[in-house]
């Protein structure tokens, strides 16, 4: 199938104080996930690649330690895994 995809990873953040998430509710994990990737102190864990459609997990067990426990309500790296395959990311072997 044909996509038509524009790049945005250079894009910045019109208003970077608007939260994703309304007052009172519990953020989801794409906005759990654009809060840490958007945090420069983690950028040595996990990062955006460099065409801006997916990010890594440089340091899984870092990430075990400095991530998870600040934004989820589990601490595995197991847990994080499935419940990013929940929401439809998958793991890319090849081409990256």
């Amino acid at each position: 199938p044909f996509y038509n995809y524009r790049d945005h990873s250079l894009e910045t953040d019109p208003d970077p104080l608007t939260p994703l998430t309304a007052p009172g509710r519990v953020p989801n994990f794409l906005a759990k996930m654009h809060a840490i990737l958007s945090t420069p102190t983690f950028s040595d864990v996990i990062a955006w690649l460099p065409h801006g459609r997916s990010w890594r997990v440089l340091k899984p067990r870092e990430f075990e330690i400095r991530v998870i426990p600040r934004f989820f309500e589990h601490s595995k790296y197991s847990s994080f895994i499935r419940q990013a395959n929940g929401w439809g990311f998958r793991r890319v072997t090849r081409g990256v």
